[in-house]
């Protein structure tokens, strides 16, 4: 069987329901969706019953069905900023990305501060390719929002390199930001740092960075090989031998239950590779 690849827009109704399930973790949707039914059948000019139905339907990720409820909606006279926002949202996910920007930004007329709604803005202008329109929009989030995810800063930093890909400084001035909002021992943002360092050239810095790592970290077997494998890819042979020999003799001090685990035996057979690579 091949696999397909996961579409950009696969993940984001992937995540979206991912925190549908936390928020609506009791019953089931389909249920639910005909209990709304039944109630949109004895009261068919509620408008709140089809926003209620559009929330479930979106939850049940039945994007063209949310639409149709929240149309429905509005058109019985439902003007809550809410339901703007949800279109906005459905328009979205949906790569109907023209329409979601008029829709926030009616949104945002009417609550120009809300930092979800911004993230939102500053999401749909990174499809419109509209660049630094997206960086502006995030820049607000990240001075305004309270609970900073560190999937959060990765993205604003994605958007700032597709804005410009040599823009390595900023990214990683991004990522310490978050490192201070998050935690210093976020491991996805040392991690996308450890990337900007090295494909912005900063050896030291990248050196640092790994060292970190193994400080860290327990596994420090696997960061000693990693880093002795970027020594050798910056021409530092000498170095990359030291830091091979302390992978071994770190692995030699693990416990026999650990030293006999696929990874562990891979990893010895890729610290013997290289060794012959530099010593050749």
């Amino acid at each position: 069987m091949i696999l397909k690849p996961v579409t950009h827009r696969a993940v984001l109704i992937i995540t979206f329901l991912l925190i549908s399930v936390q928020v609506f973790s009791h019953g089931d949707l389909t249920k639910r969706i005909n209990q709304k039914t039944k109630e949109i059948a004895e009261s068919p000019n509620d408008f709140k019953l089809y926003y209620e139905r559009g929330f479930l339907y979106q939850q049940h990720v039945e994007l063209n069905k949310a639409m149709e409820d929240y149309l429905k909606s509005t058109s019985l006279g439902n003007t809550d900023k809410v339901l703007i926002y949800r279109i906005a949202e459905v328009n979205y996910l949906s790569e109907d990305y023209k329409n979601a920007l008029t829709n926030i930004a009616k949104y945002l007329e009417v609550d120009s501060v809300d930092v979800k709604a911004k993230k939102l803005e500053a999401q749909i202008l990174y499809k419109l390719e509209a660049y630094k329109e997206s960086i502006a929009a995030y820049h607000f989030v990240m001075n305004t929002m309270v609970d900073i995810r560190p999937e959060d800063i990765l993205e604003y930093t994605s958007i700032i390199l597709t804005e410009n890909n040599k823009n390595f400084s900023k990214a990683i001035d991004i990522i310490d930001f978050g490192l201070t909002k998050v935690g210093e021992n976020t491991f996805s943002l040392q991690l996308k740092k450890l990337d900007y360092l090295k494909d912005s050239g900063q050896i030291e810095k990248t050196i640092k960075q790994y060292n970190y790592f193994i400080l860290e970290y327990q596994r420090k077997e696997f960061w000693y090989y990693q880093k002795a494998a970027y020594l050798v890819s910056i021409n530092k042979p000498k170095d990359a031998n030291i830091s091979l020999k302390l992978a071994t003799a770190t692995i030699e001090k693990l416990d026999a239950k650990f030293k006999k685990m696929d990874s562990i035996l891979e990893l010895k057979k890729e610290i013997k590779s290289l060794e012959s690579t530099i010593n050749n």
